[in-house]
């Protein structure tokens, strides 16, 4: 390669990275940290999914209760209002099931009404950029709560 497209590469490369726009798929973040009436869940899933068209996208739990949100294989998620689940189980007690099989999940950590969009209650707006949600569940039902009806 000549010298002068050697400078043509690297003024491109200073200009995307200058303006953000070679940095990723995606022009919002959201990361948090979730808790159970104040103490840290270290396990579980976290769902945004969009109000109205687009992907789903999706965090995993770690172990000191913080989440970071990618869609696919991409870190962050479009801008726009969501929903939000939350799902977390105990570990089970074993690897496998007697037939093999995977086991039964654990026994639930979170709220059945955090699990699906329609009864969680958690609804955010994300905004472009980086997006701190930290999510405080709750273990006390919401006004309302039929168990039964849910089924």
């Amino acid at each position: 390669m000549s010298v002068r497209g050697l400078i043509h590469w690297l003024v491109l490369a200073a200009i995307c990275v200058g303006i953000g726009g070679c940095g990723g798929a995606y022009d919002a973040s959201v990361s948090g940290v979730i808790t159970l009436d104040g103490n840290k869940i270290n396990r579980g899933t976290v769902s945004y999914i969009p109000i109205g068209a687009g992907s789903a996208a999706y965090a995993r739990v770690d172990e000191d209760g913080s989440y970071s949100v990618q869609t696919g294989r991409e870190s962050g998620l479009p801008p726009g209002e969501y929903d939000v689940t939350v799902v977390a189980n105990e570990q089970p007690a074993e690897l496998y099931s007697k037939s093999g099989a995977p086991p039964p999940p654990g026994k639930a950590i979170t709220p059945a009404w955090y699990r699906t969009k329609q009864t969680s209650g958690l609804h955010f707006t994300v905004k472009p950029g980086r997006n701190e949600i930290n999510l405080e569940l709750s273990s006390k039902p919401p006004a309302g709560w039929n168990p039964r009806k849910q089924k």
